[in-house]
Order: C-alpha cells, then sequence, then structure tokens
C-alpha cells in the first residue's frame, strides 16, 4: 500500500491503495462458501448448488463487495496509522480491478489543515465605544408607540413613516415578470422591506395618484435571474394611511411589558433595558472586529467538505427561522450561493479558535459556564429549574461549554491584541454602520 501526502499544507490529499489478489480472492472463496450453506437456487435443494453454480450467481456481486470492503478497510487502518485527521468521506476510485491480479485504488480526500498561528499581540482592532443619550431614550420611546400605532387613513401626501396601500406591475425589458406585480400592498415608507429606491418613491403621493419607479434589482437579490437588473413598476396609490400614536400612559407601559405608573418610571426602565442591550451590542461588536483581525493575519487552504457542511447548517436555520421543514428547502430560494461567503468566514475562525483552544490547552471554566447559563436562565419565571436542565442534559451542557471556550479565547485574544478605541453614536450601533 502506497501513501502519497504531498504537501502538508494542503487540504485536498490522495493516496494509493494497492491489494494483493491472493487477499481478495481469499476472502472471496469464503464468502461463496458461505453463501452456497444457505443459496436458494431453482433446481437444487436449500445449500445443495454446486459451487460453480453459485459462484456464476453470486460470485461478481460478492467479489465488489469484497473489494471495497478491504479497500475502506485498508484505508482507516492508514487514517489512524498517520494520524490524519479526515474532514470529508473519502473517494475510492478503482484503477484496477481485473481478477487474479493485484487491486489498485486511488482514495482522494480532505484533511484538516495545519494552522501556523501568527503571534496575537500583531493583531489589531478597533473597540467601539457608545452611550445612550436622552434623544436616543426619546427616539426609543416613540419607535416603541409606532409599534403599538393605528393606521388611520389620511388626504395628506405620503410621507416617511406613512402606510401607502398601493397596486403596481413591474417590467423588465417592458415585459411583466412573475412576482412583480401585486393589488392592495402596503407597504410602510422606510421600512427598507422593499428595494433602494422603492419606498423613496412613494413619498409626496396621495390617493388615487400614479406614478411609475424606474429602478435596479441589487445583485445580491434573491433571485437571481432578477439580480443587477433594471425594472420599472408601474404604481398606482390606493390609501395613504398615518400612525395614530398611543398616549404615554399606564395601558401603554404594560402593553410594552413593563409594570410602571410615571413617565419617569419608564424612561429609567426602558434606558436600563437599552443600557443592557447595548452592553452586549459593543462585545459582538469588539469581537467581530477582533475575528476579522484574526482572519485577516492567517491564511490557510479551508476544507471545501467543512464549509458545505455549514452551508447546509446556515441553510437548515433559515428555513427554520421561517417556519419551515429543512427537508422540504427550495433550491432556488435559498440557493448554495447566498450563504458560501459567511460560511467560509464562519469555518475559518473556527479552526482558528480550536487552534488556539490546542496551544494555550484550554477547558471549560466551570465558573464561566455557571456565568452563562445563570445568564439565560435569568429570563425564565423559575430559573432554577432552567439551571438543573442544562446542568442535567449532556448535550446542553456541552453546548453551553463550547460557548463558553469561545468567551475564553475572546477574553484572550481582547488582551494580547491591540485595541483602537473608536466612539460611535448609538444610531451607529445599533445599524452597524
Amino acid at each position: 500500500m502506497k501513501f502519497s501526502f504531498g504537501n502538508k499544507s494542503n487540504v485536498e490529499q490522495s493516496l494509493d491503495i494497492v491489494i494483493p489478489s491472493n487477499e481478495i480472492e481469499e476472502k472471496v472463496s469464503a464468502k461463496l462458501l458461505s453463501a452456497q450453506k444457505d443459496a436458494k437456487i431453482k433446481g437444487f435443494r436449500k445449500g445443495k448448488a454446486p459451487l460453480d453454480v453459485v459462484t456464476k450467481m453470486y460470485g461478481p456481486e460478492i467479489r465488489q463487495d469484497v473489494v471495497y470492503d478491504s479497500v475502506s478497510h485498508k484505508f482507516q487502518h492508514l487514517v489512524e496509522d498517520k494520524g490524519l485527521k479526515i474532514v470529508s468521506r473519502p473517494n475510492l476510485i478503482p484503477e484496477s480491478m481485473e481478477q487474479n491480479k493485484d487491486i489498485k485504488f486511488k482514495a482522494t480526500f480532505e484533511v484538516y489543515p495545519e494552522v501556523k498561528m501568527s503571534s496575537l499581540g500583531r493583531l489589531n482592532y478597533t473597540k467601539p465605544n457608545c452611550s445612550i443619550e436622552e434623544e436616543d431614550l426619546e427616539k426609543t420611546i416613540v419607535n416603541l408607540q409606532k409599534r403599538m400605532s393605528k393606521w388611520e387613513p389620511a388626504e395628506a401626501m405620503s410621507e416617511s413613516g406613512d402606510q401607502v396601500k398601493i397596486d403596481f406591475v413591474g417590467k423588465i425589458d417592458g415585459e411583466e415578470f412573475e412576482g412583480g406585480t401585486a393589488n392592495d400592498f402596503l407597504v410602510e415608507i422606510g421600512s427598507k422591506s422593499m428595494i433602494e429606491g422603492f419606498e423613496e418613491g412613494l413619498i409626496g403621493l396621495k390617493a388615487s395618484e400614479e406614478k411609475v419607479l424606474n429602478l435596479k434589482f441589487p445583485e445580491e437579490y434573491g433571485k437571481k435571474e432578477l439580480a443587477s437588473k433594471d425594472v420599472s413598476f408601474d404604481v398606482t396609490v390606493k390609501e395613504v394611511s398615518k400612525p395614530s400614536l398611543p398616549e404615554l400612559n399606564e395601558e401603554f407601559f404594560k402593553s410594552t411589558g413593563i409594570e410602571v405608573t410615571s413617565l419617569e418610571d419608564y424612561k429609567k426602565e426602558v434606558r436600563s433595558k437599552l443600557e443592557e442591550d447595548l452592553k452586549n451590542l459593543l462585545r459582538n461588536k469588539t469581537k467581530q472586529s477582533v475575528f476579522d483581525a484574526l482572519s485577516d493575519n492567517n491564511d490557510f487552504e479551508i476544507p471545501k467538505a467543512m464549509i458545505e457542511s455549514e452551508v447546509e447548517n446556515m441553510r437548515n436555520d433559515t428555513a427554520r427561522r421561517m417556519g419551515m421543514d429543512p427537508k422540504e428547502i427550495d433550491q432556488e430560494l435559498f440557493p448554495v450561493s447566498t450563504f458560501e461567503e459567511e460560511a467560509s468566514k464562519r469555518v475559518k475562525i473556527g479552526i482558528l479558535l480550536n487552534k488556539i483552544i490546542e496551544d494555550k490547552d484550554l477547558k471549560p471554566d466551570p465558573e464561566k459556564v455557571k456565568e452563562i447559563i445563570e445568564e439565560r436562565a435569568a429570563s425564565y419565571k423559575e430559573p432554577q429549574q432552567v439551571i438543573n436542565y442544562f446542568y442535567s442534559d449532556e448535550e446542553q451542557l456541552k453546548n453551553i461549554e463550547s460557548i463558553s471556550l469561545e468567551e475564553q479565547v475572546v477574553d484572550i485574544l481582547l488582551r494580547e491584541a491591540k485595541a483602537k478605541e473608536e466612539t460611535i453614536s448609538y444610531e451607529e450601533c445599533v445599524n452597524g454602520q
């Protein structure tokens, strides 16, 4: 058996497997004798058919099974012997399968990449700073009011924040296209739920007015056949509605999940929740910045099999969030290309984090695990029951331990890498600008 490993930095590898013919023929003979004992062949009693008849009927199938079984066992033995980390199923390609001659196969596969980590001290990341101003608090409360608002038809011209009921017909090169037409369609101007320019084009219109919107589908539009194409929409406004904001009273406070009686107390509670959310948001932004720096400073080949696996996970998660059965995923609705770039980033970061965990010989910190579990349980009515559940369920506990390990790595990165502080507004922080 010959093993060709090539450059160790390559994740795509192959090996040549040669199995002596006598080894194969011995196993085939043994299996044919075993099959003869149980063979039910027309014209013979069970187990009494001559061996040559059994061989003629079952020989080719048995031989093929023996060959592939032997090749698979040889491959697994070599993988274990060489200590290889295989990340894909091997593609076993027959090169010679002639009877009474040595069997020759080529196995191609991918291995876990060898990573030479650059010094963490050379990394530079951005640490955003942000605080909640009074204006931010007021905007948040107005947005909460808008969520609870009632839409009332108005004679005035439409403006940002209004809801417009429209009929529209979309055309590409003068021809209507599938999915480009709708009646009594509700659009909230400023919601960014439509392609760029559509909502802005509805500003300044009244009921019964018509307008043609000449736009362009974005390059990364969900439907590939429409991406980057020029499109026109013939729009007819049916109704313009403006939001009627609810009063800031105890009933409203309660409807947003805050049990207070005064506006002053309500603002304190909202600010407290915003500050908690902001703390997590800043942590995540900082973490993403240091992850980007880690990725940019460490180049290596990423196994395609790992990317494909992550793409599949992302597609399934997206389907579940939309209330769909992942088994019934529409390939056109969730094209693989939509997830490939992000999947590649996730896999690369995962490999780098694992490398740091190995190099630092990190183990899950019981205190960190406890902190994460208690934090998750805090939002439930019976926190202790949730805590007990996490500790009693092995799979859930392993998930939390994995999260704690990642957090330990993040702490190391933030401590060893160089931070550049940057002050941003609350709006920039929340909107990801």
